[in-house]
């Protein structure tokens, strides 16, 4: 029988190890006061002799993460190098896997680089509690607009929400009730206070009268399709029927099934686009219909200023139109503002390639040609009264249907 020294030098007998409470138990007694069990030549201890229950549900909790032979680490000890480390890991992942775009990843990065500079990299997250979100919160810059604010605080959430949720920390971060988004009345407070993102039908003809050949098509594409930089950047000729006058395929940034009907201006100009683009394309560029003089896509996936915005704001300004915040993308504010009034909001949002979150989406298999067809020809008709603003023009949309068809 082992015997231990106790403070007065006299020995004090050890309680025996306790049996198995049953004969399968999977643990044993070990000689610390702890159930044990070894693995890959290693003894890892659980609870203790008292509360074999415990102990077992102890073990089954980290018996895969023993098993697998990944590095056990103490909860108490992850600080916010660990965190970020391991939440970048994740993105790239997603990203390699098509799962997440690189401009994100890049947006996701900033948040880190936040957290990081408010932090700093030692502070063990077991130690974060609201007060640390609150002196956060309150650090932000002052130029943030609503927009902005929200769009951060739902990045950063998303780091620390990722503690919990890969075991990093026992609890859930609490933030307290100032590290939250902005409220909508401010948010339509300050749209309010800002001017329109709106083009008008006379702005975009100057436009396109004063734009080079691609960007000409671009602008069509705009404001006829609903497409915004990425959309015209990573559009390919296959997409095209020009029999039908018709595009279609997969928003990549939804992955969802958007058609539109083509104006005969915006075919004549991707047509014109298309037997001039210039040539010796790299091979991932081969099918696409627009690629820069210096044989680039006009957008860039990694999130960094692209071509198309650059040209777009170097003939507005040339034009006396630049306006701070509207841009190549706010000719799809455009179509969506004008289409909006056509009263088929379903067809409208096939055209422009928006989620539907709703059942009747579930149950939706397509949509008729003419729908779509009648939303283009209401924009075109907007559009046409730009130049000849006192003509309104309208085309039968049975005699396109048809060629469609």
């Amino acid at each position: 029988m082992q015997r231990r020294v106790v403070a007065n030098g006299c020995s004090e007998r050890k309680p025996p190890k306790p049996e198995k409470p049953y004969p399968d138990f999977p643990l044993t007694a070990h000689a610390s006061g702890k159930w044990c069990k070894k693995v890959r030549g290693k003894l890892h201890y659980f609870g203790s002799w008292s509360d074999p229950i415990g102990a077992l549900n102890e073990w089954l909790a980290k018996e895969h993460l023993i098993r697998s032979g990944a590095p056990e680490r103490d909860n108490t000890q992850a600080d916010i190098r660990y965190l970020l480390n391991l939440f970048l890991d994740s993105k790239e992942q997603a990203v390699e896997h098509g799962d997440l775009t690189q401009k994100a990843y890049k947006d996701y990065q900033k948040a880190c680089d936040l957290i990081r500079d408010h932090f700093g990299l030692d502070r063990l997250l077991s130690t974060l509690d609201a007060p640390d979100f609150q002196r956060f919160r309150a650090s932000f810059p002052n130029t943030w607009n609503a927009v902005s604010i929200n769009s951060h605080i739902a990045r950063l959430n998303a780091v620390f929400n990722f503690a919990f949720e890969v075991g990093a920390i026992d609890r859930p971060i609490r933030r307290g009730p100032n590290f939250k988004r902005v409220s909508k009345k401010r948010q339509r407070l300050e749209k309010a206070k800002k001017p329109t993102k709106l083009y008008d039908a006379r702005e975009i003809h100057r436009m396109i009268g004063a734009a080079s050949f691609q960007m000409r098509a671009m602008i069509l594409l705009g404001i006829n399709c609903g497409f915004g930089n990425a959309d015209c950047g990573r559009l390919q000729i296959p997409m095209i029927d020009f029999k039908r006058n018709w595009l279609e395929g997969l928003r990549e940034k939804t992955a969802v099934e958007r058609a539109s009907w083509l104006w005969p201006e915006t075919v004549e100009a991707l047509q014109f686009a298309i037997d001039n683009k210039f040539s010796n394309a790299p091979t991932s560029l081969e099918d696409n219909v627009f690629i820069t003089k210096r044989r680039q896509s006009w957008y860039k996936e990694s999130g960094s200023a692209d071509p198309l915005s650059t040209e777009f704001r170097k003939l507005n300004h040339s034009l006396g139109l630049h306006q701070r915040g509207r841009g190549f993308y706010s000719l799809r504010h455009t179509f969506e503002t004008i289409a909006g009034n056509c009263k088929d909001q379903i067809a409208v949002n096939f055209v422009m390639g928006h989620s539907d979150s709703s059942m009747a989406e579930v149950y939706r298999h397509g949509i008729a040609p003419k729908r779509i067809v009648d939303v283009c020809t209401y924009v075109r008709n907007w559009f046409m009264r730009g130049k000849y603003w006192t003509v309104k023009m309208k085309l039968p949309t049975e005699v396109l249907i048809a060629k469609i068809n």
